[in-house]
């Protein structure tokens, strides 16, 4: 009797589903920020993320001698190398230790090894199959919340053109002026109620010849928005009504920062115009600039999905480097900001320099002496005296370069406008970002958030019609008209807050909220 022959195991060179799992944790982050993050920084993510995913999983076919075999390991590997830092946000809760997570994580590779080894064809077809499957389950969830809103994005509605130029001239002299914004440095008021911190800077500015503005505040609740509305010089209550409360698309107001109404009129003056950005993609670089000043890094889209993944764990487990990514990279630009700001100082002028320094935003970086807060330093701290070491040294900073630019002779003495975009995060904001409703928020917390430093230095004693109440919106106006004599009318002092973080347009007039102190 003929042995009936076993048949013959067929083997496999191609498999989907690694591929597939290597995408889903850049388009996942990426559905998570889709009103903000921009597809030219994420589609190359995603396709590095496939490549390497490929990469490994044709060097373990040659091993294996089938690509379903060495998905088993590759998939596991991959998916908790990119999806850590979103398994421990989940857990946390539930204080599960990094030690335990990283053995799960460790467990499951292992699992998958001895799949590759141990599982037999018809099994593996099996596991395939489902992997397949549920891979394509995640990218297709991820692509219902992009796909249709980018489509809607390419047609969205664009922030009105910048106004005409008032003028081209000026009896007064074209000075240097430097806009420096420094980001969530709070008025006087706003960091003692949230830290608990009375501030040395503002005795300091008065007595360097500088007004500082006692009541000013912010005009709106974020970054993009407050500085999109002081630079085009207008309030963005039209911009909302066209865009509708629902719409999570920044794009709009991104555009804003860019070539913006006040950058026309300095040029419009004769002005040339300096930018020194920061690592928000939005203030990185302006194409309308004679010159940007631009340290390099990451995005912020690569740099949360870096600091979402198990690389800076393993990194500080090995002794490459502290393993805080985003703490290194705010070093990075701390430093590098002052240094291009002071390299900028005897450039041929009259020249707007404009500069964004995420100081004394967190991550608390530096050190009351400069240095960097290692792991180790910043878990002995608590987050006040975190912040107070690194607003003392973003002070000291500030000084040393008001003093070098106050040193120039009196005919090149420039105007200097020192001001924040907002003030600090309060707590009840810090527990839940994605869903807190700003509209709901407390006196306090409103203050808090909306009080904002607004210094000005003008030479020779001359007052272009500042006050007290001044909101940020206002700056170039009052510049404009109060110094240069230009037809540039103020505008009112409103302030509004936003309902959500991803409902920049769902707008909530607070005016009246910010006008008496609160304890």
């Amino acid at each position: 009797m003929t042995p009936i022959a076993a048949a013959p195991v067929r083997r496999h060179w191609f498999v989907l589903y690694p591929l597939l799992f290597a995408a889903y944790p850049v388009l996942f982050l990426w559905s998570q920020n889709v009103g903000e993050a921009n597809p030219a920084d994420v589609l190359p993510l995603v396709g590095l993320a496939v490549v390497v995913a490929a990469v490994a999983t044709a060097v373990l076919t040659l091993l294996f001698r089938d690509a379903r075999r060495a998905a088993l390991v590759v998939t596991p590997v991959i998916v908790g190398l990119l999806m850590y830092g979103h398994v421990a946000n989940l857990v946390h809760p539930f204080h599960v230790r990094p030690l335990i997570q990283q053995a799960g994580w460790l467990a499951l590779a292992g699992l998958g090894v001895v799949a590759a080894i141990r599982l037999d064809d018809a099994r593996l077809r099996q596991v395939s199959t489902i992997l397949d499957r549920v891979a394509a389950l995640l990218i297709v969830i991820t692509l219902v919340i992009i796909v249709p809103f980018e489509i809607s994005a390419a047609g969205r509605a664009t922030a009105a053109p910048p106004a005409a130029t008032a003028g081209t001239t000026s009896t007064r002299p074209l000075r240097d002026v430097y806009y420096l914004v420094l980001d969530r440095y709070g008025s006087d008021p706003a960091l003692k109620r949230r830290f608990g911190i009375d501030n040395d800077i503002t005795p300091w500015l008065a007595g360097h010849g500088f007004r500082v503005l006692s009541d000013s505040h912010a005009n709106y609740v974020k970054t993009s928005m407050s500085m999109a509305s002081t630079l085009s010089m207008s309030h963005l209550t039209d911009l909302a009504g066209r865009m509708g409360k629902d719409n999570a698309d920044h794009g709009p107001i991104f555009s804003l920062l860019k070539d913006s109404a006040v950058v026309r009129q300095f040029r419009a003056l004769g002005y040339r115009y300096l930018h020194i950005g920061s690592h928000f993609e939005p203030t990185q670089t302006d194409e309308a600039a004679d010159r940007n000043l631009y340290g390099g890094g990451p995005s912020d889209f690569a740099a949360t999905l870096l600091d979402t993944s198990a690389i800076p764990t393993l990194s500080e487990r090995l002794h490459l480097s502290s393993g805080d990514w985003l703490y290194e990279r705010a070093y990075h630009d701390g430093v590098y900001g002052w240094k291009a700001l002071a390299s900028v100082r005897d450039e041929p002028g009259p020249k707007l320099v404009f500069a964004h320094m995420l100081l004394p935003h967190p991550p608390y970086a530096f050190a009351r002496d400069g240095h960097f807060l290692t792991p180790a330093e910043r878990r002995k701290l608590g987050e006040r005296a975190q912040f107070a070491g690194h607003l003392g040294w973003t002070n000291d900073q500030l000084k040393a370069w008001i003093t070098s630019i106050q040193a120039l002779p009196p005919d090149r003495q420039p105007i200097i406008i020192v001001q924040a975009d907002e003030g600090p995060y309060t707590p009840a904001y810090q527990a839940d970002q994605a869903n807190y409703d700003w509209s709901t928020a407390s006196p306090a917390d409103l203050q808090t958030k909306y009080g904002i430093l607004n210094a000005w230095y003008v030479p020779d004693g001359v007052d272009p019609g500042l006050y007290d109440t001044m909101t940020s919106v206002n700056t170039f106006p009052t510049l404009f008209s109060g110094y240069y004599g230009l037809d540039v009318p103020k505008l009112e002092d409103r302030s509004y807050t936003s309902r959500g973080k991803f409902r920049p347009y769902d707008l909530t007039e607070i005016t009246d909220r910010l006008g008496s102190p609160v304890p």
